[in-house]
């Protein structure tokens, strides 16, 4: 006799799923840093009293951040149309 509530067993996942699902993992972090990194930039610029001049600090803080957040979009574009090529070429491969 069976247990009512008994777990079903799971599928394992072919390898195409999980890089899918890393990919997806990837990018949604990325996409989470990249938005904190911009929306923490634009409070500082709006809502944070700026004097005349910047302090040298908050210009080496800017001068970090603003090749950091180039870079994370470069990876998230690469990241996007990496998973897009592969799909088009699979896609392309199987209706020959």
């Amino acid at each position: 006799m069976t247990p009512v509530n008994s777990p079903r067993r799971r599928q394992r996942l072919s390898p195409t799923e999980i890089e899918a699902r890393i990919r997806a993992i990837l990018i949604l972090t990325l996409a989470g840093v990249l938005g904190i990194t911009v929306l923490g930039m634009l409070y500082s610029l709006i809502f944070v009293y700026q004097p005349e001049e910047a302090a040298p600090l908050d210009l080496a803080f800017m001068d970090v951040l603003s090749p950091l957040s180039f870079s994370i979009g470069g990876a998230l574009t690469g990241l996007a149309a990496g998973g897009a090529a592969k799909k088009i070429a699979n896609r392309d491969s199987d209706d020959e």
